[in-house]
């Protein structure tokens, strides 16, 4: 065979990368020095826990379990797997929520004798908790709290159910009963909470949260590891709703016009911290039956011709939509939606006043069209000072919020507040 320089010098190429790839990837599990499964909780007593000051007591251990019952009270990890700190770590959770009940499983925190945790990131604990005073809880559990919101629960109260959660560098991964829910990269020039590194804290919330963990297991990861994963990069718009989800606001897509696959749909939820939905109309019912596991709402999307086709199935809401006043006026009156939807016929303060009434009455939320840019705001005001509640249409894919930030520039032009929104009660 005849060999020239350049065969040479590939081939004498090819080995050396070939033995630069030997070297495991940051992202590759750990050595085994370094991957063992620690349990935190020893079934006995809460050695290794350090409760903070306030309302000593609501901590206990009960058959083997860490159980909080009680006024406000933080659990923090100072036993001795903690070392100098947690940075990078996958752990797994056995958790149990009782009615009404609201915790929270902290990371790269510190022990702080009173209030809630100043610093670190929290994992929502939280199924069916709605919130104390005159405050309103939307975020469920597997959120990661205020940085990407879950509204949907995916888990059900007085069952044993498992959270985990993969920190690797920038990137959290959030599962529960192996169903992910939040997969965040923190962007370079990130402004707001960060990801860093500390302890573990359990949270006691109030004195209506029963709360019990079973098992906390930890298995650290080393200092350096970090994910292939970056951030997505969408427009101006991302900053601003970061601001209002920062607020409270949740941002929903509950009748998205769009051709992504469920599978991309997730995703992007994942990358922009929008929730979504899954539409179907009524001859298509059957396939929301077959979505299987996804961290997604289910909606039936009907008109005035297909609202009496429809028998109530799996999913968390029904939209409608209407062309005109009079269809308007039917579908607000069927005492079978949730949420309006108009298109067509332009709605005024002067010819929407009734049809708003109708909303408030049977406890109809109203879509605002990002894409559309409807309803007007002094419609939206109007249905506000009724009463009304809220959703939001055209947030996917990032291309129409990239064309329009109708949504954000609305909610600031109506005066609405969180609390104005509709979230569907949906349950896995």
């Amino acid at each position: 065979m005849k060999i020239n320089i350049f065969s040479i010098l590939l081939l004498t190429f090819l080995i050396a990368l070939s033995c630069k790839n030997e070297k495991a990837p940051a992202t590759a599990d750990p050595a085994p020095a370094n991957s063992e499964w620690v349990e935190l909780i020893n079934g006995k007593d809460m050695t290794g826990w350090k409760s903070s000051t306030e309302n000593v007591g609501t901590w206990t251990v009960v058959d083997g379990m860490l159980q909080a019952v009680g006024k406000r009270n933080h659990l923090f990890y100072v036993g001795d797997q903690l070392k100098d700190s947690f940075k990078n770590f996958e752990l797994i959770a056995t958790v149990k929520t009782f009615p009404l009940a609201n915790s929270g499983i902290y990371f790269h925190t510190h022990y702080q004798e009173t209030g809630w945790p100043s610093t670190g990131m929290e994992i929502q604990v939280n199924n069916s908790h709605i919130g104390e005073g005159d405050y309103v809880e939307l975020k469920k559990a597997g959120s990661l709290y205020g940085i990407r919101n879950v509204y949907k629960s995916f888990v059900e109260d007085n069952e044993w159910y498992e959270t985990r959660a993969l920190v690797e560098g920038k990137h959290v991964q959030i599962w529960l009963n192996g169903l992910k829910t939040v997969d965040y990269t923190e962007p370079d020039d990130f402004n707001g909470k960060k990801l860093s590194s500390g302890t573990f804290c359990l949270q006691g919330h109030d004195s209506l949260s029963k709360m019990q963990y079973k098992s906390f297991k930890v298995r650290r990861l080393p200092d350096d590891a970090v994910s292939n994963t970056i951030a997505a990069a969408f427009g101006p718009w991302q900053d601003s709703m970061a601001v209002l989800q920062s607020r409270q606001f949740a941002f929903i897509d509950l009748n998205p016009h769009t051709d992504l696959s469920t599978d991309a749909l997730v995703v992007y939820c994942y990358q922009s911290g929008i929730n979504v939905s899954i539409v179907r109309d009524p001859a298509q019912a059957a396939e929301l039956n077959n979505i299987g596991a996804q961290p997604v709402f289910k909606g039936i999307r009907v008109n005035a011709l297909t609202i009496d086709t429809h028998q109530p199935g799996s999913e968390d809401y029904t939209v409608a939509e209407s062309k005109d006043l009079k269809e308007a006026r039917a579908l607000l009156s069927s005492g079978k939606i949730n949420i309006w939807s108009h298109h067509g016929e332009a709605l005024t303060t002067k010819n929407a006043s009734a049809l708003i009434d109708l909303a408030k009455k049977n406890s109809v939320a109203i879509e605002i069209d990002n894409e559309a840019r409807t309803p007007s705001a002094e419609v939206l005001k109007l249905a506000k000072a009724k009463g009304c509640r809220f959703t939001f249409a055209n947030l996917v894919p990032a291309s129409k919020m990239d064309a329009s930030m109708y949504v954000i520039e609305v909610l600031k032009a109506a005066g609405m507040t969180y609390k104005d929104l509709y979230v569907p009660k949906g349950v896995m």
